[in-house]
């Protein structure tokens, strides 16, 4: 994004048109010059005085210095500068000096005595002069060395500034809409994109194609330097796709104008997608901790949702065996947005939970017909957030039906086999088994019959013993141990061999 004052623009019976750099013979020339400017090694100040002659050179022929300027900071942006290095850190060269000249000359040092000065503060500090003079200052942004950079070819400087372009004017967009006729993981990669830079949207499939409608900057009371700037984000995954239209409503100078760009002019803009990172909050982030650390999977941004006519992608979809629970955390949502959320949630089957924020709290987000668990700020409460998804989990749990006598195979069933097998985990499985000539005994289910065999029998003090028992009679030997404990005998351990323990 540029700064305001350098956006290019025309206006035409209340449509604004940017002006954009379209690769002429010039505009190539004069990207090619800036970039040529940018050498590592060059001190900044030296870099400014140069661009300062190529923007009187490129004026006098007609080139708008708005471009030359645009082009000059998206080229600092990427570069890379270091101060020069010092023997003496430069805040520790100017204490010194100061502090002598405050206690020695009042803290003012005539022109003649400033050699004096200076000499005794190299004195203290153990460095010669001309080192104390580099030092002075070293840290001062025109002193500073350019040391790397992007390798921006012409081309791709000019595509760079005509998205920044872009960005700057829908900065203060009362609205934006997005018509896209693409293909599915497209569709999907501008979901994500918009759920992940916290915008607020309704999207909907209508004649083959999505249309996305996100409130602008402009429209919300507060945050909007930080809304605009998420718009700004999200405007690289739009130019990406391959047909594409935008449509927004700009506030400038007290008028309302029309913006209207689409994919034909998709080669001016860059053609490879941004690198973002895993979780673009902090909240986000400890969340997905939490959550993780109570045996849950995280799964951020999943699978787009069809709510009726809608599309909507959950900040969340956690997953613990059986248990699936898809999450949405509440940003800065106006009462307009809220509303809108609550048609659409109520439409939603799936379980969901909200997380709000209080300082945010929009009075009807106690009508959104979801399970809501409530944080002050960015600060989630471990111990509660793990007692609200170990109740929903319960919850999802007692909806499924029980698994019973029927569906199980054998005297002694290894009831983790048996959890993998069915998607549960194994707490989970034992609170959806209901059973009746099963026993559970520890990991696994014991027939009631075979407990009942094996009661007036006489059984082996060792494990293996009986396991050699079991054998005989055609039964498993895994079977040893869960017997013995249906039974009610107590298994006494003498190291990690099964076989050496003892039933007593």
């Amino acid at each position: 994004m540029l700064p305001s004052q350098l956006l290019r623009v025309r206006i035409s019976k209340g449509i604004i048109y940017p002006i954009w750099a379209r690769g002429s013979d010039e505009e190539l020339q004069l990207a090619r010059d800036l970039i040529r400017v940018f050498k590592a090694g060059v001190k900044l100040s030296e870099i400014q005085e140069r661009v300062e002659e190529i923007e009187e050179i490129y004026e006098s022929t007609g080139i708008d210095y708005k471009l030359v300027r645009g082009l000059t900071i998206l080229l600092e942006r990427t570069s890379r500068f270091k101060r020069p290095n010092t023997i003496v850190e430069p805040e520790r060269a100017r204490e010194v000096v100061f502090r002598l000249v405050n206690i020695k000359y009042g803290g003012f040092v005539p022109e003649e005595l400033r050699d004096d000065a200076l000499n005794e503060a190299t004195k203290e500090l153990g460095i010669e002069r001309e080192e104390l003079e580099k030092s002075l200052w070293a840290d001062s942004d025109k002193l500073q060395v350019l040391v790397g950079g992007l390798n921006y070819s012409p081309e791709n400087l000019l595509k760079e500034y005509n998205l920044s372009l872009l960005q700057t004017a829908l900065f203060k967009a009362l609205d934006l809409r997005i018509e896209a006729k693409v293909s599915g993981w497209e569709i999907k990669n501008l979901l994500r994109s918009l759920k992940r830079f916290g915008l607020m949207y309704a999207a909907e499939k209508k004649e083959g194609k999505i249309i996305v409608e996100v409130s602008g900057p402009v429209s919300i009371l507060k945050m909007t330097t930080r809304y605009g700037t998420s718009i700004a984000r999200l405007i690289p995954y739009v130019v990406l796709m391959s047909h594409w239209k935008i449509r927004s409503k700009i506030s400038r100078n007290r008028r309302i104008l029309t913006l209207l760009v689409d994919s034909k002019f998709r080669y001016l803009f860059p053609s490879k997608e941004p690198s973002e990172p895993k979780y673009d909050s902090s909240l986000e982030r400890r969340f997905a901790s939490i959550a993780e650390a109570g045996g849950w999977k995280a799964i951020r941004e999943p699978e787009p949702l069809v709510v009726g006519k809608s599309i909507m992608i959950p900040d969340f979809l956690l997953l613990k065996g059986a248990a699936k629970i898809y999450v949405e955390i509440m940003g800065f949502w106006t009462p307009e947005y809220v509303e809108k959320k609550i048609r659409k949630l109520s439409l939603l089957k799936e379980s969901m939970l909200i997380l709000a924020r209080k300082d945010l709290l929009c009075s009807r987000i106690e009508s959104i017909p979801k399970d809501i668990f409530y944080i002050e700020g960015n600060r989630i409460d471990r111990v509660a957030l793990f007692k609200k998804l170990k109740e929903l989990e319960e919850k999802l749990i007692s909806s499924i039906a029980k698994i019973s006598d029927d569906e199980l195979k054998g005297t002694v069933v290894d009831l983790r086999k048996l959890a993998k097998a069915e998607g549960f985990t194994l707490d989970q499985l034992k609170k959806a088994i209901s059973l009746k000539e099963y026993i559970i005994s520890g990991d696994h289910a014991v027939k009631q019959d075979l407990i009942n065999l094996f009661r007036e029998k006489n059984i082996p003090r060792k494990v293996k013993d009986f396991k050699s028992m079991l054998r005989s009679v055609n039964l498993p030997e895994e079977a040893a141990i869960p017997l013995a404990l249906a039974l009610g005998y107590k298994i006494i351990w003498h190291g990690l061999d099964e076989d050496e323990a003892e039933i007593s």
